[in-house]
């Protein structure tokens, strides 16, 4: 019974696999390196994944492809590529036994692009590139799967304002369900871990104080992470384990959420999709007033919404007024699972788009 239930849905992967009958480029441009994750046992270490981080790709209508760094450029004079829209949770079930919401992947098709290079490249014999959105890509490596920010600039040769370096190698902070930025779950609590991961930022420890119904004092130690003199994210330890990370709460507008979320969008735009399942929750305590939500199938985080300052919800129904609340934080869970955690071996055929 099981080897049918696979069979079914390489048949469904099959028949959703739709080459488009123009085959524009949709990865045209610059795209920078900006996360990883680690999938079953690679063969790339993580202090080389983590080396890939700030690379920059960059495609050209030519069929030329450029991957550099502040060093290093390797070139692909000339590729070919064809362009499918597949089925994702097929896709990733057959291909990376991983379910595509441990990616942060909301969406029910991928675009694929499957690319070969006409001599030996840093693209090697054959690489596919899956594109979800506008600003989004990922591709697979020796077992690590890399995520990709589409850059505004685009220069086959950079120059002092596009070369990457060491002090910001990203301007995207990606957030993923397992990841902020190269951070996860199995990340020390301490100092040089952040900021090794995050450069850019100032860190520093700070305290809270919290008095319990028995009246005691509780100190409780964390990271603050500043830009410009500006509060971006607080990073917490895992109570269960007080020397991995537990909780980062983003404030920074340069990070990027499941959905293309960023700090400011209404909540219209973020959890648009009728058919998926949202949880959300009304805010108490210092929390008092805020909305907190979550795709149900990524729980490891949180949206965090408010009324926008301007905006008058006297003649407005609650569904109303939370379609127009603001998103104003992230909280990003540590869950350890997500890193461990294999596909169970009841593989039921997905859902197809119509």
């Amino acid at each position: 019974m099981r080897n049918l239930a696979v069979v079914l849905i390489c048949l469904f992967s099959f028949s959703s696999a739709i080459a488009k009958p123009t085959q524009t480029l949709p990865i045209k441009g610059s795209w920078k390196i900006v996360s990883y994750q680690i999938v079953g046992y690679p063969a790339m270490s993580e202090a080389k994944a983590n080396n890939w981080i700030g690379k920059v790709a960059e495609f050209t209508t030519q069929k030329r492809a450029t991957l550099r760094d502040a060093s290093t450029r390797q070139v692909c004079p000339r590729f070919d590529y064809q362009v499918t829209t597949k089925n994702a949770e097929a896709y990733f079930l057959i291909g990376y036994q991983i379910k595509p919401h441990r990616l942060g992947i909301t969406k029910e098709e991928i675009q694929l692009v499957s690319m070969t290079c006409q001599t030996n490249s840093w693209l090697g014999k054959y690489r596919e590139f899956v594109l979800w959105t506008d600003e989004q890509m990922l591709s697979y490596w020796s077992g690590v799967i890399f995520f990709f920010a589409k850059q505004r600039y685009s220069s086959i040769r950079p120059t002092a304002s596009t070369r990457p370096t060491t002090q910001g190698r990203s301007k995207t902070l990606l957030i993923t369900p397992q990841s902020v930025g190269t951070l996860n779950p199995n990340s020390d609590f301490n100092k040089n871990t952040l900021t090794r991961a995050l450069p850019g930022y100032r860190v520093r420890v700070e305290a809270k104080t919290k008095i319990t119904k028995d009246g005691d004092k509780r100190v409780r130690k964390y990271f603050e992470l500043s830009r410009q003199g500006q509060r971006m994210l607080e990073v917490y330890p895992n109570p269960a384990a007080t020397r991995k990370i537990g909780r980062i709460r983003i404030f920074d507008n340069r990070a990027l959420a499941p959905a293309l979320a960023k700090l400011g969008t209404i909540y219209a735009d973020v959890f648009k999709n009728d058919e998926q399942l949202v949880d959300c929750q009304a805010g108490i305590n210092d929390r008092s007033g805020q909305t907190l939500c979550s795709f149900e199938n990524m729980s490891s985080i949180q949206y965090v919404f408010e009324p926008k300052s301007d905006m008058t919800t006297k003649n407005l129904s609650p569904i109303e007024a939370l379609n127009q609340a603001e998103l104003v934080e992230f909280v990003w869970t540590a869950d350890p699972s997500l890193i461990t955690e294999r596909v169970s071996t009841d593989r039921s055929v997905p859902r197809l788009s119509q």
